[in-house]
């Protein structure tokens, strides 16, 4: 594909170097010449320094021949504009923004054909409220993903001693765990992966990924690491982004209280007339003032979530939580080198708001009809959900069992959703299992470089239509 990627931010980048090593023809533009160097040394792609939402800057960028555009440009407007002309001028097919005015999710008619003109929107702070509120659910695990509709759960959680699997091998997990459908996808031990293998013995501090039934998701967590349900949530400096988030927590259905911490006064009392409920309560507090901290109850926080802009800011503020009493911390971070230094320390699970919006993206850039692509905790690998189309003789895997599939090397088949809605059924991989037409298939790619074969394994023969 000819991809025209708008914004070398970290988004625009983390796209960037996703698309690359696809071995598609991309060109990145940017008003920054700085940044566009930086692009062309560590990328084989073409860059252009100038405005993103002009048509001359577009046309040199080869606008033209585009079949694909991602607007990630750090202004909502310049986005939109660039859809506008890449639709009206260039007739570019897929143009995809991203948006952080909320208030335009009301409007979708002024952002799609009879607007805007954009194909797919990216609301940044929708996909890191759905992360952190999965995150709250199981504040055991460092990561929660759902694929086929919900009917599927990926996590990573580290194991803690005493735990009923701690200590145990797999296929001893399996023996205990009867009714839960899952599969071992990774365990890494001091930062070296292991081989999931049935006489691997599970240790206290593995960190371990599994696919699982998505009703039996918090049994087969709880059996890695015992937790509590959070009922009591503290967010800290998040303004728009509490806000989201307590929505999403539905408060007023649940047994949850949610205490939202604000530092700046016009903030806090934005929130506190936007926020009736009387288990949502908005308080003006500095994220490193103890005494008023231990006054409004940090020390009785099931959770506390740190979301302001500035990772400092966060990092802090979690620690200063834990310490005072609150029973675990989630952070919002945006660079990379910051999650790994606090890995370990009392900053218990890291969010990046990159690789929310890149999850998002991914699933609208993945060619073929992938309907979910999300990079994995710490292994940098990603999960795709592919549907198999048409018949034994039109497709590579329709009819056939997963062990005659030519997948590349190092791909393996976590699971096959099979029918829709309430009748669909979850059927865990297995070599024997043959792959039928309208399978949703979980696949797990640990090099990037092969996906694009992993696509054009799932195209349908010319004839099939």
């Amino acid at each position: 594909m000819k991809i025209l990627i708008l914004g070398a931010g970290r988004v625009g980048r983390s796209v960037a170097e996703t698309l690359v090593s696809d071995a598609n023809d991309i060109t990145i533009v940017d008003e920054s010449a700085e940044r566009i160097a930086l692009m062309q040394e560590r990328f084989d792609l073409r860059g252009i320094v100038g405005d993103a939402s002009s048509p001359s800057v577009l046309s040199s960028a080869g606008a033209m021949d585009a079949d694909l555009l991602i607007a990630v440009t750090a202004n909502d407007e310049t986005n939109l504009v660039a859809c506008t002309l890449a639709a009206q001028i260039f007739n570019i097919p897929m143009r995809i923004a991203r948006v952080r005015d909320s208030e335009l999710r009301h409007y979708p008619r002024i952002l799609g054909d009879e607007g805007f003109r954009a194909t797919s929107v990216i609301w940044p702070e929708l996909a890191l409220v759905t992360q952190f509120s999965k995150l709250i659910t199981f504040p055991a695990a460092q990561q929660v993903l759902n694929f086929a509709d919900d009917k599927l759960t990926l996590f990573t959680v580290n194991s803690i001693e005493n735990a009923p699997l701690t200590g145990k091998t797999l296929e001893e997990a399996f023996r205990l765990l009867p009714q839960a459908k899952m599969r071992f996808i990774s365990i890494y031990r001091r930062n070296r992966r292991l081989e999931c293998r049935n006489d691997t013995v599970i240790e206290a501090d593995d960190e371990i990924t599994v696919l699982v039934s998505s009703d039996c998701a918090e049994t087969v967590i709880e059996a890695f690491h015992p937790f509590e349900k959070a009922e009591t949530i503290v967010l800290i400096n998040g303004g728009e982004l509490s806000a989201l988030l307590t929505d999403k927590l539905e408060p007023t259905r649940s047994k949850r209280r949610v205490k939202i911490f604000e530092g700046k006064k016009e903030i806090a009392e934005d929130l506190s007339r936007r926020l009736t409920s009387n288990r949502v309560s908005v308080s003006l507090v500095k994220h490193d003032d103890t005494l008023t901290l231990m006054q409004e109850g940090i020390d009785q926080a099931d959770v506390v979530v740190a979301l302001s802009n500035n990772d400092e800011t966060n990092i802090m503020a979690a620690l200063l939580a834990k310490r005072l009493g609150a029973k675990r911390s989630i952070v919002l971070l945006e660079n990379q080198v910051y999650s790994d230094l606090v890995r370990g320390t009392e900053v218990d699970v890291t969010v990046s708001p990159t690789q929310a919006s890149l999850g998002e993206l991914l699933r609208h850039i993945r060619y073929g009809d992938v309907v979910n692509a999300q990079e994995l905790y710490q292994d940098k690998a990603e999960a795709l959900e592919i549907i198999a189309h048409g018949t034994k003789k039109s497709s590579k895997v329709v009819g056939k069992a997963l062990k005659e599939i030519a997948f590349p090397k190092g791909v393996s088949v976590g699971a096959i959703v099979r029918g829709e809605g309430d009748d669909a059924n979850v059927l865990m991989a297995e070599p024997d299992l043959t792959v039928m037409d309208d399978d949703h298939l979980i696949l797990f790619v640990p090099n990037k470089k092969v996906i694009q074969r992993i696509e054009h394994l799932f195209e349908v023969d010319v004839g099939f239509f």
